[in-house]
């Protein structure tokens, strides 16, 4: 059975490999189904971690009497989650490899951070590049403050979040959950330089067991008050989509598309029309983008086979070959077939002019296709400021200009939509069984 997980977190939203922003496009689909999640908050343990570090900042700032200001709260923030992943490390005796569990945000800094033995550890090291923005801050803030428990353009938790907070150690709350956040508090002290395996009587490793992502599976009351808090209260469809994925997970629906193709069909349980249509909006663009990928990495990857410079009309015949132009053709009618179409039409950015393109591809030639996909790619470059088309054209030639483009050479995949997201935190609140727990 294939174990969902979270993507890798990425250094941007728009990457080198997105050449015709279909990832940026597939994202802002995947908000038609689940409009307050990310594709980076996909973890129920790190929602927790995220809002009992914003708490315990704020009391951080009145014991140590530091200034209220945002700054200071990132850079408390920042050496609580630098602090509790070194917990976690030590709670496993040691680097945790990629897939582990338990492997947090930042994985490769705090593994080299870790060293066995006695001795204090660093509190001030690497954890991950811009931590604020790709740590668990920077991935769950977002979704925090659209859930209602982060009060909005702030990074104060709201009442919302005040039972997952008092229990994030424990329940009940002890002896024991009050040395966890002297320890914690004390590690957000100014004077504060270094990390102690022990502090009033309770080993580092003991924290991290506490905290760590795996340690709410075994944690049935917490895992329901954050499922109620995430999936349950967040905007709708959220919950509709959610209970449908738990049923296609109970049927060994694995694959995206398999997924929404069976939600569609009502084999996942009920399915109201407004939804429906968002379904079958969703599979008509991911089976579009599938096509138009497969044209541009078709083209690129010919070219780059033929010495990064290869006539047009010899590229043509092999990229654009008979059964890859029925695809794109069918594909790009399928899509402006589809219902709620006008979602599309009204995001921001690419929606309209992908729409364009669908146009232009579902009766075009093989010649029109590439002249097409090219402009498309050329115009979503521009529009995100990233440069020119990565395939320069003179003459009767197409050249490669930029180089680095690997995508090509693997297979294109259906869009996730976040259902993937979804599942994890199905998976992390209890709600379907853990195949070797999840991923952050």
């Amino acid at each position: 059975m294939l174990l969902w997980a979270a993507p890798l977190p990425g250094e941007s939203e728009f990457v080198l490999e997105d050449p015709l922003a279909l990832d940026y496009l597939s994202q802002q689909v995947g908000y038609f189904l689940l409009p307050a999640l990310t594709t980076r908050s996909g973890h129920a343990q790190y929602f927790a971690m995220v809002l009992y570090g914003l708490e315990l900042v704020e009391r951080a700032l009145r014991l140590h009497g530091m200034p209220d200001d945002d700054d200071v709260r990132r850079q408390l923030f920042e050496r609580w989650e630098r602090f509790w992943a070194l917990a976690v490390v030590e709670s496993r005796n040691g680097p945790l490899g990629r897939g582990h569990p338990d492997a947090m945000r930042g994985a490769r800094g705090v593994n080299k951070a870790w060293v066995s033995g006695e001795k204090p550890l660093s509190r001030d090291y690497p954890l991950i590049s811009r931590q604020s923005e790709l740590g668990g801050l920077g991935a769950y803030l977002v979704p925090l403050r659209d859930l209602g428990l982060v009060y909005p353009g702030s990074l104060r938790v709201t009442p919302a979040a005040t039972p997952i907070v008092e229990l994030f150690w424990g329940e009940p709350v002890n002896a024991h959950s009050q040395r966890f956040d002297n320890w914690a508090l004390h590690v957000l002290a100014p004077a504060s330089q270094r990390i102690e395996r022990k502090f009033q009587h309770i080993r580092l490793a003991t924290l991290g067991e506490r905290s760590r992502l795996s340690s709410i599976l075994a944690r049935p009351a917490q895992q329901s008050r954050l499922f109620e808090a995430v999936v349950e209260r967040a905007p709708p469809p959220t919950l509709a989509v959610a209970r449908l994925v738990e049923q296609a997970a109970s049927q060994t629906l694995d694959e995206p598309r398999d997924m929404l193709t069976a939600m569609i069909a009502g084999q996942c349980g009920p399915v109201d029309e407004r939804l429906r249509d968002v379904l079958a909006l969703a599979v008509a663009f991911g089976d579009a983008a599938v096509a138009v990928r497969g044209c541009f990495d078709a083209i690129y990857g010919d070219i780059m086979d033929a010495g990064f410079i290869g006539a047009r009309t010899a590229v043509l015949a092999r990229a654009l070959t008979p059964e890859r132009l029925s695809a794109l053709r069918s594909a790009s009618a399928a899509l402006l077939r589809a219902p709620a179409i006008e979602r599309l039409q009204q995001l921001p950015m690419h929606g309209r002019a992908f729409l364009r393109l669908a146009e232009e591809l579902a009766g075009a030639s093989d010649e029109a296709a590439l002249a097409s996909v090219l402009a498309f790619h050329r115009r979503a470059q521009r529009d995100r400021s990233s440069g020119d088309s990565w395939i320069a054209e003179e003459g009767g030639d197409l050249q490669i200009v930029q180089t680095r483009y690997t995508g090509y050479r693997a297979e294109v995949r259906f869009p996730p939509f976040k259902l993937n997201i979804v599942h994890n935190l199905l998976t992390t609140t209890g709600r379907l069984p853990s195949v070797n727990g999840a991923n952050a």
